[in-house]
């Protein structure tokens, strides 16, 4: 029936993680699932090792600082599919996968802009991103441009997994 659930396997995962994001399967993307904890975000799935990558800080943000997501949304195109999450102050970033077919390369965590932090964000296929604030009105922002990484942005690269770091 539908009203069960199987357990495939069971990882310990950092104790400060607190959100989750699904990674599009099979012909879309790799699968697996992305845990973003306190100042970072890691790649999980069965059979593929761990990556594990830093979320860029503010520059003007007081150390150490904690750095958590509240919400995040997926964008899914024929060509390509990518993250957007959001900070407690409001920060949003741009999650891309570097993968061939199965696996994974690297994360790349990118600044993106800030807007109000919000309870949920909808990124619209016509170029629209829809923000449900948590204090005051809700947003609605139009993409200007096309989705290219944008090279002065502070961003984190991470390539090596986790169980080869000593």
């Amino acid at each position: 029936g539908l009203n069960h659930v199987v357990r495939k396997f069971a990882d310990p995962i950092d104790e400060s993680a607190h959100h989750l994001i699904a990674v599009p399967g099979i012909p879309d993307g790799p699968g697996g699932v992305l845990i973003c904890s306190q100042n970072s975000i890691a790649y999980k799935r069965v059979g593929h090792p761990e990556l594990k990558c830093s979320i860029p800080q503010r520059n003007d943000s007081p150390k150490p600082h904690k750095l958590f997501i509240i919400c995040s949304t997926t964008h899914r195109t024929k060509e390509l599919f990518f993250f957007l999450i959001q900070s407690e102050f409001g920060d949003l970033y741009k999650v891309l996968l570097k993968y061939t077919g199965e696996t994974i390369h690297g994360i790349i965590v990118q600044y993106f802009d800030t807007i109000p932090p919000a309870n949920s964000i909808c990124l619209l296929k016509n170029g629209f991103l829809f923000s449900a604030s948590e204090t005051g009105n809700h947003g609605l922002y139009k993409f200007k441009g096309n989705w290219e990484e944008d090279e002065k942005a502070a961003r984190s690269y991470s390539t090596t997994p986790l169980d080869s770091i000593v």
